[in-house]
């Protein structure tokens, strides 16, 4: 598969868009995908950086003259009109792609269709639901979009994502959820993190920090603020926060903004693609308005009790909601850190491949970092109602029972895998004599795909390298689904253990 990314970076446009498509394009790379970037020469643009990740790079010529104007709204990112991008962009492939992303504001159908090689599928990553769209699959990860803002805009049978299910984070926030939530609960506040963009160049930082001067926090208390090199105020903030009355360190190009984020208990943030990390760590977060098209995703997660808004970053009473904010924080870490990982789970990336290409099942052995996953598929699914104990443990309590099992030797945990997104889990408990007794749980986004069927092929494959011979399980009457999706498999009932029925099924009837 050969996939061709068309964004852009800049001092105007920021980072977030050629990191998303980054992530994106790591993640198809480790599928066997070939990708390629087409960016624009813009003062800011992170060219050097997609060449030093390992992907080929056409750089477009810097523009020159006047810039354009719209629509779309955001015409003038582009620094030259969209028939000259379309142009160069078409000029630059460098084969016919089996898909083409396009994430990029200044740019709307006429560009896509002119650009857009025969047989090759579109993508289009977008936040703004503001323009016409010619794409086969649209992605919109913001809290509070849904489908029926882009109905009148895409073809009809069109895919459409949205929401933050999708997001497209860096594997690390999925891998560290687990840790940041464990950690993070009861610490209290040790640790704020500031992060207003790479760029941040309406210097969003200095005034966050000048506010923070008057506020009440604790003693003690480590604050972390994360730039880009390209930021124009970078040398204003080091200054800054030298005068502190906490200590404040700046930190400029971290690669390692999931750890940073996991260690943290309360975040400044600006309500760009960072939003969706913090989720997906369940890190409290201040969330700062920097720009008009931003007071959307601000508000919904203030109302999902996720976030708190302090409002516009320029508003002349800003300081005073901070400092209201701060201390409304501090009384309710805990509840906020819950609310915002339900909003983000970290598997985004995965489900977006699984509607780009055909990928193959795998398996994976499990570890902690799956223990929230499974916790969320077991609730999201009903099962407990089909368990002994008839009700979901929280969280805290299944994690503790999950990490023990994993260092048990009669536990076998393994994680159903398509396109790297986790989407299932096989477990079996080996309970001696040759037999071992099997549980299976879907993830919600796969249900209905008949992928039961390749948690119960696996357990019958993996068996005789345990082992076992006879594979057992005990299923409730009303579970219909699960007695279906084992009978299918050639397991048979053989009795009864309470209020379960136990099925069986002896690997050398296979053939």
């Amino acid at each position: 598969m050969i996939v061709a990314f068309r964004t852009d970076a800049s001092l105007e446009i920021g980072t977030g868009h050629v990191m998303r498509c980054l992530t994106l394009a790591k993640a198809l790379r480790a599928q066997g995908a070939a990708c390629q970037f087409i960016t624009r020469a813009l003062p800011g643009h992170l060219g050097g950086r997609i060449a030093q990740d390992g992907f080929d790079v056409a750089l477009l010529p810097a523009p020159e003259g006047p810039l354009p104007e719209g629509p779309p709204a955001h015409a003038s990112w582009a620094g030259v009109d969209w028939q000259r991008d379309a142009s160069d962009t078409r000029a630059a492939l460098a084969d016919r792609p089996d898909w083409l992303v396009l994430d990029h504001y200044a740019f709307d159908a006429r560009w896509q269709r002119a650009v857009l090689p025969e047989g090759t599928k579109l993508m289009v990553i977008d936040d703004l639901a503001d323009r016409p769209h010619v794409c086969d699959l649209l992605l919109d990860q913001n809290l509070g979009h849904k489908d029926s803002d882009y109905a009148a805009q895409i073809p009809a049978g069109s895919q459409c994502l949205t929401g933050p299910q999708f997001a497209l984070l860096r594997p690390e926030f999925a891998n560290l959820r687990v840790q940041a939530l464990v950690g993070r609960a009861g610490r209290g506040l040790r640790h704020l993190l500031i992060t207003m963009g790479g760029v941040d160049r309406g210097d969003a930082t200095s005034r966050v920090l000048g506010a923070l001067r008057g506020a009440v926090l604790p003693e003690g208390l480590q604050i972390t603020v994360v730039m880009g090199s390209n930021a124009p105020a970078l040398e204003q903030v080091h200054a800054l926060a030298a005068k502190m009355p906490w200590p404040t360190d700046v930190v400029v190009d971290v690669k390692n903004m999931a750890a940073r984020m996991a260690a943290a208990d309360l975040a400044i943030g600006a309500a760009g693609a960072t939003t969706w990390e913090r989720c997906a760590l369940g890190l409290p977060s201040i969330v700062v308005q920097i720009a008009d098209n931003q007071a959307g995703i601000v508000q919904a997660l203030h109302a999902a009790g996720a976030a708190l808004d302090p409002g516009p970053v320029r508003a002349s009473d800003f300081s005073e909601r901070l400092h209201t904010n701060l201390r409304e924080a501090q009384d309710s870490l805990d509840a906020i850190a819950q609310r915002a990982a339900a909003i983000c789970d970290g598997d985004g990336v995965g489900r977006v491949l699984a509607r780009i290409g055909p990928f193959q099942p795998s398996f994976r052995l499990a570890t902690s970092s799956d223990s929230r996953r499974i916790w969320e598929w077991r609730a999201a699914s009903g099962l407990e109602r089909f368990s002994q104990s008839r009700q979901t443990p929280d969280f805290m309590a299944h994690h503790k029972w999950f990490t023990a099992a994993l260092s048990d030797p009669q536990r076998i945990f393994r994680i159903l895998m398509l396109g790297g997104l986790p989407c299932g889990y096989l477990r079996l408990d080996l309970t001696g004599a040759a037999h071992a007794r099997v549980s299976i749980c879907l993830a919600p986004d796969v249900r209905g795909q008949k992928l039961s069927a390749e948690l119960l092929a696996e357990a019958a494959r993996l068996g005789p390298s345990l082992g076992v011979l006879h594979l057992d399980a005990e299923i409730h009457p009303e579970n219909t689904a699960s007695l279906r999706c084992f009978e299918q498999a050639g397991y048979r009932q053989r009795g009864a253990t309470g209020s379960f029925r136990s099925y069986h099924l002896g690997l050398s009837e296979i053939r």
